[in-house]
This record gives C-alpha cells, sequence and structure tokens, in this order.
C-alpha cells in the first residue's frame, strides 16, 4: 500500500507541466504537499478502484491521469483535500510532484558512487536475465525478473522526463535542502 501510495503521490507531482504560474518550491509548499499526500492515502482506503486505475495509467499520460481522477468517485474528497492546501487544482498538484521527483533524482543521481548511472542498473538485470537464460534457469524466475526490468524501465523514463523539466532554481532548492526533503516526504 505505501509503494502504491508514494506512485501515487509522484503521479499527481507529474501532473501539471502546464501550470500557469508555477509556486517556487518552498519548505512550506512542501509540506503542504507531504500533508496532501498523506491525505491520499485514506482515499486509497476508501475508493480501492482508485488506486487500481491509477496502476493502469502512465505516468507521463498527466491529462490521461487528471481525467481519470476528475471522473473519479474521489473527485469531491480529492477538491476538498486540495482546497484546504497550498494547492489550487490536481495540474499544480501534479506540477510540484514532478518537479520534486525531477530534482531528486537529479541530485541523487550526482551523489552515487562514480561510474554509477541509471543505465548501468538496466544494463546489469539484462546481463542477469542473459546468464539466467544461458544457465536454464526457471522460467517464471527469469520471467520475474523481466517484469521487473520492464517496470525500471518505465520508471526511469519517467524520472528522466521529470529530471528534464526541472528547473535550474528547483534543483538548486532541492540540492539545499535534500536532507530536510528526505525527512519530510519520507514520513509518508
Amino acid at each position: 500500500m505505501k509503494k502504491n501510495s508514494l506512485f501515487l503521490g509522484l503521479i499527481l507531482l507529474a501532473f501539471s507541466f502546464a501550470s500557469q504560474g508555477k509556486q517556487m518550491l518552498t519548505k512550506e509548499l512542501l509540506t503542504s504537499f507531504q500533508q496532501v499526500s498523506q491525505q491520499w492515502e485514506s482515499l486509497e482506503v476508501d475508493y480501492p478502484e482508485l488506486d487500481a486505475s491509477l496502476d493502469d495509467i502512465d505516468g507521463l499520460q498527466a491529462k490521461k491521469l487528471i481525467t481519470m481522477l476528475k471522473n473519479s468517485n474521489a473527485y469531491p474528497e480529492i477538491k476538498a483535500i486540495l482546497a484546504d492546501s497550498k494547492f489550487v487544482n490536481l495540474e499544480e498538484y501534479y506540477d510540484v510532484s514532478m518537479r520534486v521527483m525531477g530534482g531528486m533524482m537529479a541530485y541523487q543521481l550526482q551523489n552515487m558512487p562514480q561510474g554509477i548511472n541509471i543505465n548501468l542498473m538496466t544494463e546489469m538485470l539484462k546481463n542477469n536475465i542473459a546468464q539466467m537464460k544461458a544457465s536454464n534457469a526457471p522460467k517464471a524466475m527469469i520471467d520475474e525478473i523481466e517484469v521487473q526490468l520492464a517496470d525500471m524501465e518505465k520508471s526511469i523514463k519517467e524520472v528522466k522526463r521529470a529530471m528534464k523539466n526541472t528547473s535550474a532554481e528547483d534543483k538548486k532548492f532541492i540540492s539545499e535542502n535534500a536532507q530536510w526533503i528526505m525527512s519530510t516526504l519520507g514520513k509518508q
């Protein structure tokens, strides 16, 4: 459930690149973001179909995701949650989430050990799959790792897009406040 909550939060963060008048990232805004994200957890309990529907949508399809949320039975509660926050609408919430995700990933990649990067991780999984096939490992085991690889590649695509759309100002704020952000968002 926590994995899905984090995924929902990240998906919603990614929603609003088209948002007019972006809010600057501040500790106050991210605290509000964290509070809204926590409230989403109760929506997932009350509306399990919402969580299941989100699993079927590519996080890069912001308009489709927002439309699905607006057409859901949970939308009145979503609007109420947003009304009590620093966010005007789903698009703005999604925008902040994508900016934070992109900035945090840029920060983490910048601080990875030398020679390690996202592409290397997928290559390692591909090599493991090839070795397993060569050693006649059980098909079910190989299939499971191939699913993990596909999920990882999808996530990497979303992260790269988020990183590309994260401004220099957002990256600077995140770099200067990374420990606080990880601590605050880790409370979910």
